[in-house]
């Protein structure tokens, strides 16, 4: 395995965000620290899209192994990107959720991938670089192929007990100058603040149909956190080497457990950093004292699902189990504690009807939440929404495109897309006419960097070219 070159590759081309592909640059470090001798590059297709630089990448580097990681809508550029790989004699590995959720059908339709790693593909990538692709038994975690080509399946891997062995993601892989530059996260009060994004957990422990238990096959069931103080360390870091003034955390539900959320404040205070931060939470999870400690701690942006205003869709389809009263007052508390409160609202859910999508429109009007990210409901592989209608004999579309949450659906609903799409900006335009978030667009305006990010977002709202 000396001299072995192994390029990971991001195939975002398309929509580019400030957001760091944390999986990938984490199993970049990964590799680095328990195989020393492998030689690891990433090639982010994020500011470099297009399979011509992939390929000039590839030629560059040579690579051995190309590992691709991809959900289902960047599928169809993984794909090229593995053709690329393939021509050039690399062995190619497939990653992430897509992969995860459908590797038989991955192997079957495409040749060019010799092998998926299944959920968390650290301790799975490195076995199989360790083995190689011709074992005739894929180590655990890994599906690879038998002698005549068909898909086979290694021993199941149980997810990383201890997540505090996650070392800091590869940042010197990627382009960290512009994600920083590019990241938009809190633009709504500090336009072209740099920032970056941070996982502290992996997994969830709730059950609502459009994530589950497509999750769960991903990360396995449950919650598992890191350490506050390993979280707060990655946080240091950020700011020390590369002037980081504001975090993201990614995490799923960021407030499942209160008292690792204390403990992570109290850590947070206890370091000295003083930057603005946001995550996202669940409206049940958060009494008025978690986040008024949050706030004390620097919490300045929160993201809280509303999805439907609708009882028969939000807990009926989405099974998400949160009253709407519980959500108002969520929004109402962080109203009042100053924070900056991002609503997401889902339409076009299986039977949802016309006059229940502008309820939930009307509703997230009024409250005093600050932006709103307005998608249609897609439901992935994996997913139990998914699950219900192929029982139900709904036809689903295999085009990755179909699979764009804010510009299609893969299914037909009760309303044309065309009609879809309307009532989405009809409630973009409704949001955003209320003149108590002028203020907030205003800042953004006035800013480059702000109308960069305002400009992007704009985009999403574009047919897909």
């Amino acid at each position: 395995m000396t001299g072995l070159r192994l390029t990971l590759v991001h195939p975002r081309f398309r929509d580019p965000t400030g957001d760091i592909p944390l999986g990938l640059a984490t199993l970049a470090a990964w590799v680095r620290r328990d195989l020393p001798e492998v030689e690891v590059a990433l090639h982010d297709g994020t500011f470099s899209p297009g399979i011509s630089a992939a390929a000039a990448f590839f030629d560059r580097n040579r690579p051995d192994v190309v590992g691709i990681g991809t959900g289902t809508l960047a599928l169809p550029d993984a794909i090229a990107v593995a053709r690329c790989a393939h021509a050039r004699g690399a062995r190619v590995v497939l990653g992430g959720p897509h992969p995860t959720l459908c590797a038989d059908d991955l192997l079957r339709r495409h040749p060019e991938v010799d092998a998926v790693v299944v959920g968390e593909g650290e301790e799975s990538l490195v076995d199989l670089l360790r083995f190689g692709f011709d074992a005739a038994t894929p180590p655990p975690g890994v599906v690879g192929r038998d002698g005549r080509g068909h898909p086979v399946h290694g021993p199941p891997r149980a997810p990383l007990s201890d997540l505090d062995r996650l070392p800091h993601p590869a940042w010197d892989l990627l382009d960290m100058p512009r994600y920083l530059a590019t990241w938009g996260r809190l633009d709504a009060r500090w336009p072209g603040l740099p920032g970056a994004a941070v996982s502290a957990s992996r997994g969830c422990p709730f059950h609502c149909s459009f994530c589950q238990p497509a999750l769960s096959r991903l990360f396995g069931p449950g919650l598992r956190l890191r350490s506050p103080g390993h979280v707060v360390a990655e946080v240091v870091a950020l700011r020390s080497r590369h002037g980081v003034r504001g975090i993201w955390f990614t995490d799923d539900t960021f407030t499942v457990h209160h008292d690792w959320v204390a403990s992570f404040c109290d850590a947070w205070r206890a370091s000295g950093l003083d930057l603005p931060w946001g995550c996202t939470s669940r409206a049940d999870l958060l009494d008025p004292e978690i986040l008024d400690r949050m706030v004390d701690a620097g919490l300045a942006s929160l993201g809280l699902g509303l999805e439907s205003a609708v009882d028969r869709v939000r807990n009926g389809i989405y099974e998400k189990g949160v009253s709407l009263e519980r959500i108002e007052a969520a929004v109402h508390h962080a109203h009042a504690r100053g924070v900056h409160t991002f609503l997401f609202v889902m339409l076009g859910a299986p039977g949802e009807r016309l006059a229940e999508m502008a309820t939930t429109l009307r509703t997230a009007s009024r409250l005093p939440a600050d932006d709103a990210s307005i998608s249609l409901c897609v439901p992935l592989p994996g997913t139990a929404l998914r699950a219900r209608l192929e029982d139900a004999g709904v036809h689903l579309s295999d085009d990755a495109a179909h699979y764009d949450y804010y510009r299609a659906q893969p299914f037909a609903g009760t309303l044309p897309p065309w009609a879809l799409r309307g009532l989405q900006r009809w409630g973009w335009a409704r949001f955003y006419a209320v003149p108590r978030r002028w203020s907030a667009l205003l800042r953004r305006v006035a800013h480059p960097a702000g109308r960069r990010g305002l400009a992007r977002h704009l985009a999403r709202l574009a047919p897909r070219g």
